[in-house]
């Protein structure tokens, strides 16, 4: 790794269809991952309104990460679009969590300052799934399913 963190995409592997980005744990790269987030769906032909809620639990998933890790290491941050789908892991190296989350998490009383982050992340994406070991780390991987392009439903039809 040339430096403490890397945003260019990950071209080691040879596949372009992949975006992979390691950032150090500082709410000041969160803005720069979405900026490649967006630029790399937009080649993917991926329009903003279908990441809007992708982004924002990107954002949360992002933001827990740096905030409840306990570690220095850097977060990856991983993009994939296919089979009609964007799917994003958020994996950090951190303590891991030792509660299990519900199906479907609770907001909590309006005037609570933390334990939004879970249940918004479930609410703004299609796919949610906490992978964790205690000691060793976390992925969060979230992904909402695309529409069909309008030419691919007339090419059918025709």
């Amino acid at each position: 790794m040339a430096s403490i963190f890397d945003l260019r995409p990950n071209r080691d592997c040879g596949d372009e269809s992949l975006l992979s980005l390691r950032v150090p744990p500082d709410p000041r790269y969160g803005h720069l991952v979405r900026e490649r987030v967006v630029t790399y769906a937009a080649g993917q032909g991926v329009g903003a309104d279908a990441l809007s809620g992708l982004l924002f639990a990107i954002g949360e998933a992002l933001a827990n990460a740096i905030e409840h890790s306990g570690c220095d290491n850097a977060i990856e941050i991983g993009v994939r679009v296919d089979a009609g789908k964007i799917v994003a892991t958020i994996v950090d190296a951190g303590r891991g969590l030792r509660e299990q989350i519900p199906r479907r998490a609770p907001f909590p009383e309006g005037l609570a300052e933390r334990g939004r982050g879970i249940p918004i992340m479930q609410r703004c994406t299609d796919i949610f799934a906490v992978y964790t070991v205690a000691g060793r780390g976390t992925v969060i991987e979230l992904g909402c399913y695309l529409a069909p392009l309008a030419s691919e439903g007339s090419a059918a039809a025709g």
